[in-house]
């Protein structure tokens, strides 16, 4: 009788161990879907924050090309007739100021 209660005893343990291995293959599987998920959300992340700072450059650009070209206002926010109207005005203005300092 000792000889099958070993038997039976080892058969025991042979079977939880092989529960606790399917267990931990489980967890196993789960934890690399929920890595490769989280992986694919980095990558959407980073993807996301390139286009952001691809944006913000080209923002940039925009707010320093008219200080750089010399032109105070975007040629679309203002007409012609409009700008050219401020430029006669900022004309007058300085020959006056011209006109004030000399004398």
């Amino acid at each position: 009788m000792p000889e099958s209660s070993k038997y039976d005893i080892f058969m025991d343990e042979l079977v939880s161990l092989e529960k606790q291995m399917g267990v931990f293959a489980q967890k196993g599987d789960e934890l690399a879907d929920t890595n490769s998920e989280l992986r694919e959300q980095v990558n959407r992340l980073e993807e996301e924050n390139q286009a952001l700072k691809n944006k913000i450059k080209e923002i940039e650009l925009q707010l320093t090309a008219p200080a750089a070209d010399g032109e105070l206002f975007d040629n679309s926010s203002i007409s012609a007739d409009d700008r050219e109207e401020i430029k006669n005005k900022i004309s007058k203005l300085i020959s006056k100021l011209d006109y004030h300092l000399r004398s």
